[in-house]
């Protein structure tokens, strides 16, 4: 079988492992608990929580690889990691408030049945479940799959073995990043969750390419859920959904400081490169 092909199946199978463990144990939770919007994320969180020995599984066997040959790349110091993740979490959080601000303000959430379906159920709960979840768990084994493996899988396939290491990687990274957000969005089922999470998918893949860290890329998931979980659950900023003036100003001025700590990070990233 051609190489490629088996790269590409590599690719599409922890995604299938994923979703048939959670199905599954999705489906069995109702035995156990009420069905509907009410117990909604406290069976997600189950399902998810059992996935992550399972991808930390591929994720550990795919670092185990890299580092055999020799691509891994360099790991970041405690000091280097308490900076590199102060400054993914300030990213992930404002940016990823900054988008939902900007899909709020266009018609999409209010035409599409999906989107309303699911933020139905996400929020049917109770509130332990939801930051517990989304803020937890979900990160976590999202993470470990999505950026840990199949970004990371993805930019094998794109490698070209004829280039020079440096510019193969060079080559491979844009579109790797942009691939596998593509999956992490689409996986969302409808336009406005794809949206989101294809573009917050290209941040944490960014993340982990500058960092080599899957636990920053981790900790700005969590940062990006959990200001979104909060401002629902208080109301906080909820002036910012609006197109007023006062909106695009926070909206402007939440992208302005997530954008400042990307190009921080990037500027470090620039620094250690250059030692």
């Amino acid at each position: 079988m051609n190489i490629k092909v088996i790269r590409i199946i590599n690719i599409v199978l922890p995604i299938g492992v994923y979703y048939v463990i959670t199905g599954i144990v999705y489906y069995l939770m109702e035995g156990f608990v009420t069905s509907g919007d009410a117990s909604y994320m406290l069976r997600q969180t189950v399902a998810c929580a059992v996935t992550v020995p399972f991808m930390w599984r591929y994720f550990a066997a795919d670092t185990k690889r890299l580092k055999d040959t020799g691509r891994y790349g360099r790991s970041p110091g405690l000091k280097e990691l308490i900076a590199d993740g102060t400054l993914a979490l300030i990213a992930a959080a404002f940016l990823g408030a900054a988008l939902n601000n900007i899909l709020a303000m266009t018609p999409l959430m209010e035409v599409s049945q999906g989107f309303a379906e699911a933020n139905q159920a996400f929020f049917g709960g109770r509130v332990i479940f939801e930051l517990l979840g989304s803020c937890l768990i979900i990160p976590v084994s999202e993470e470990l799959l999505y950026r840990g493996v199949v970004y990371r899988r993805v930019r094998a396939l794109l490698l070209n073995a004829e280039v020079a290491a440096e510019d193969a990687v060079s080559v491979a990274i844009v579109p790797a990043m942009f691939i596998s957000s593509a999956i992490f969005g689409l996986v969302h089922a409808n336009l406005v969750q794809f949206l989101y999470a294809a573009l917050l998918g290209v941040l944490l893949a960014f993340l982990l390419e500058k960092t080599n860290c899957i636990y920053i890329c981790i900790l700005a998931h969590i940062a990006a859920n959990l200001v979104a979980v909060l401002r629902e659950s208080t109301g906080f900023l909820a002036f910012a959904y609006e197109p007023t003036a006062a909106g695009i100003a926070a909206t402007a001025a939440m992208c302005l400081v997530g954008g400042a700590a990307v190009w921080y990070l990037v500027r470090q990233y620039r620094r250690r490169r250059e030692r």
